[in-house]
């Protein structure tokens, strides 16, 4: 039955793209032309041809790559479970980063003590395959990310080259951390969030409300390691500690623009803030950080952050297919980017890899000692 129906799901689908890509971007011969091909592929074509499903997922990966978009990407039936998991916070994890460079996917880092670390990755190793899954330079770091996500306990082969060598490592997934928060000493609250997923803003206020009971004299909010999230829930977390007034814009094509306010009946408004960042904060981390350093609300100590100020959306194309794409940009209120150039911090404090001290929260309690009284 699915491949009965199935030449009528590509024109579907390409009609979807259409539309994204700019209404009249493709014609109607447009259309007839790929699916000639297609046809042509499955008909006449001297070997084993491709499946009529994996020709479709083809073409639609090769629009996709042709827009232009670094983010977008087609989730199959797989990975788009997997993206509805780890957008709601469920996915287990790592801990390890990877990055592009020079077209290959490598490992850019490894938290210590984490799975990646305990079953061997390095950072600088090569990954040739996830799960059996061939990396290369047409692999979006979406789909790298959720091959490398998924469920808690169990484990995700990495195939990487390491000085020229071959090495299979399974590290195995564990329960990912959202929120974490404890009470320093001298009276110092300090809350680590690690992303923006849905339920991110739940557990951020449950943290600050038990960290309030103690009455802090400053709240640390660190937000370092970061891989951001979704708009609303940056809007939820920064009202939190931002009382009133626009916390965020995010253009949109054309000139559609829409504003992000403070919902109001935050935890933590008026607590002296001190917020941690660094090369590893992320898109909506950098924004909410960005906010805070322009309305004075708090000061940022640690590194200038990645820079990424784009917005993707996530949309179905089929009952089991997502399509993601940049839909937008992130702003301040006062309509700075931090598209490529990320948030520059107040006071810049490097963290050296080679102590088990770590300099940055180190600067933060100072400044805080130095500046806040008890």
């Amino acid at each position: 039955m699915k491949k009965q129906i199935l030449p009528l799901v590509v024109v579907a689908v390409i009609w979807l793209l259409i539309g994204w890509f700019g209404r009249g971007f493709f014609l109607s011969e447009d259309i007839v032309l790929i699916e000639r091909v297609r046809q042509g592929i499955l008909t006449q074509y001297d070997g084993k041809p491709p499946s009529s499903r994996e020709l479709t997922y083809g073409a639609i990966k090769g629009i996709l790559a042709r827009s232009g978009d670094p983010y977008a990407a087609l989730l199959e039936p797989d990975a788009a479970q997997r993206y509805e998991a780890d957008f709601a916070g469920e996915s287990g994890v790592i801990g390890l980063f990877p990055e592009f460079a020079d077209g290959k996917m490598i490992v850019s880092v490894v938290f210590p003590d984490e799975p990646a670390a305990v079953a061997g990755l390095q950072v600088g190793d090569e990954i040739v395959s996830l799960d059996g899954v061939l990396v290369d330079s047409e692999t979006s770091l979406t789909e790298a990310a959720l091959l490398i996500r998924g469920p808690v306990g169990e484990a995700v082969e990495f195939v990487v080259r390491r000085d020229g060598q071959l090495l299979t490592f399974r590290p195995v997934r564990q329960v990912r951390t959202i929120v974490a928060a404890e009470m320093l000493e001298d009276g110092i609250g300090y809350v680590a969030q690690y992303t923006f997923t849905t339920n991110a803003a739940e557990q951020l206020t449950q943290a600050l409300q038990q960290l309030m009971a103690q009455q802090p004299r400053a709240i640390i909010w660190d937000l370092r390691s970061n891989g951001g999230g979704s708009m609303e829930t940056a809007q939820a977390v920064l009202s939190q500690f931002v009382a009133s007034g626009d916390l965020f814009y995010v253009s949109e094509k054309g000139d559609g623009r829409t504003t992000f306010p403070a919902l109001g009946g935050g935890t933590a408004v008026s607590v002296p803030l001190v917020i941690l960042i660094g090369e590893r904060t992320y898109s909506a981390a950098e924004t909410s950080a960005l906010t805070v350093q322009e309305s004075g609300r708090g000061t940022l100590i640690g590194g200038t952050t990645y820079g990424k100020g784009t917005v993707q959306a996530t949309a179905p194309i089929a009952p089991d297919l997502l399509v993601q794409m940049t839909i937008g940009h992130w702003f301040s209120p006062q309509g700075r980017s931090i598209d490529g150039v990320g948030v520059v911090p107040d006071i810049a404090v490097t963290d050296d890899p080679d102590t088990e001290v770590d300099e940055v929260l180190q600067a933060a309690v100072a400044y805080i000692e130095e500046n806040v009284a008890r």
